[in-house]
């Protein structure tokens, strides 16, 4: 089973990203809104074992606030070869990327995708443009922990621990 790195906001107005979610992302049903943090891996360590290194590799990251506001279209070259929806982190931003760097540094190197840069988001789905797609509301969250997230063969998301930060 793939695994992955993910923070899970419970923003208080979250179901309007789920309402895009629903009209624009398959794996709207599958997985809840999300920032990915360390992308989909295979790796021989048990779920424990990458629990705990995380745990380890972040024991001095403290917890911090998240504002996502406003949408971006990003053509996927890679992976979806399609133009993907992003709801853009205007807040929190270099602390995201700093918890993906460390990770993929001291962790999970042989995993990073280093042909494009990493952007912290909420994809929404895909589309040709922006035009029909309106979202104008301001999206705010405390981050106190991360989840290792399996998916399951229909890609749905199986929550295989958490890790906390302080």
């Amino acid at each position: 089973m793939k695994r992955d790195i993910l923070i899970f906001p419970k923003f208080k107005n979250i179901a309007k990203i789920q309402e895009i979610r629903d009209k624009y992302d398959p794996l709207a049903k599958a997985v809840p809104p999300h920032i990915t943090i360390v992308f989909p891996f295979g790796d021989e360590m048990s779920d424990e074992e990458i629990l705990q290194k995380v745990q380890e590799s972040l024991k001095e990251f403290k917890a911090f606030n998240i504002t996502f506001k406003g949408l971006s279209l990003y053509y996927d070259e890679f992976y979806a070869k399609k133009n993907v929806i992003f709801l853009n982190c205007i807040e929190g931003k270099e602390e995201i990327i700093k918890l993906h760097d460390i990770l993929y540094k001291e962790i999970f190197a042989s995993h990073l995708d280093t042909r494009f840069e990493y952007t912290p988001h909420i994809t929404l789905g895909n589309a040709d443009s922006l035009d029909d797609i309106h979202l104008d509301d301001k999206f705010e969250y405390f981050v106190d922990e991360l989840t290792l997230e399996g998916i399951g063969n229909d890609d749905s998301s199986i929550i295989l621990g958490t890790i906390k930060l302080r």
